[in-house]
This record gives structure tokens, sequence and C-alpha cells, in this order.
């Protein structure tokens, strides 16, 4: 027997079949241009508590995105970032969507994900959120 068709005795499938999938999400939130970063990383501990709460997800780390090298050669910072994992990504998306809206987050705050092998995200403008969008 092969072992996608073996059940280790208990026919329930293989241990691997028993596991949900682990997925990647991460979320992009904007700032401003010389904005003081937050030392205690407020916002990231709020979004893993509440994703924890939802049982939507993990936080997993988080970090900043540098934009291009300025005239006196310095690199702003331009997105926060922050790594989830997830076993539902529609889910994760659903709960992520609404709480980031609670905690402030300004237009342009994007939700990366893939989808059968397509990179997507949702993209939060004028308080709206769209949906399914191409990233590059």
């Amino acid at each position: 027997m092969s072992a996608n068709t073996s059940d280790n005795g208990t026919g329930l499938g293989t241990l691997f079949d028993q596991h949900p999938q682990t997925a990647f999400v991460y979320v992009k939130i904007p700032l401003k241009l010389h904005a003081r970063s937050d030392p205690f990383h407020q916002r990231e501990n709020e979004l893993a508590r509440l994703l924890q709460e939802a049982k939507a997800g993990e936080v997993i780390g988080w970090g900043q995105s540098l934009g291009d090298s300025m005239q006196d050669g310095a690199l702003p910072v331009i997105y926060q970032r922050i790594d989830i994992t997830t076993s539902d990504i529609d889910f994760a998306r659903t709960t992520l969507r609404s709480e980031l809206e609670t905690l402030g987050v300004p237009t342009g705050t994007e939700i990366h994900y893939s989808r059968a092998g397509t990179m997507l995200m949702d993209v939060y403008r004028r308080q709206h959120w769209q949906l399914d969008q191409p990233s590059f």
C-alpha cells in the first residue's frame, strides 16, 4: 500500500491526513514617513491576542519593511509586517479584516495569502475591503 492510501490501522487515514494543513498569511500596515515605531509592539500583541481568542491563527513574527533609499541615504520604514499561520485562510482573513478595522489601521493595509498557487491580497481602501486582488 502506498503512503497515500494507508490508514495506520484505525481506518482514520495517516497521521498527516488527520492534522489540518498550516497556511501562511501576512499583513502589511502602511506607516507614515518619519512615524515613530511602537517599541512595545502593542498592535501586534493585540492582534495576536484577538486571533488566538477567535482560534483564527497565530502571530509568528513581525517586522518592518523598508522603502527606497532617500537622498540622504536613509532607508524609511514604510510598512509594519505581521506574519501569521492558520489552518483556515478564509476564517483568518474574515477575522483579520474585522480586527484590523477595530485596531484602526490606515487605508492601504493589505492581507496577503495564496490560493491554488496564486498570490492574492485583500486591500483596505476608504473603510472598505477589496477582496482577492492580485498580489504582484
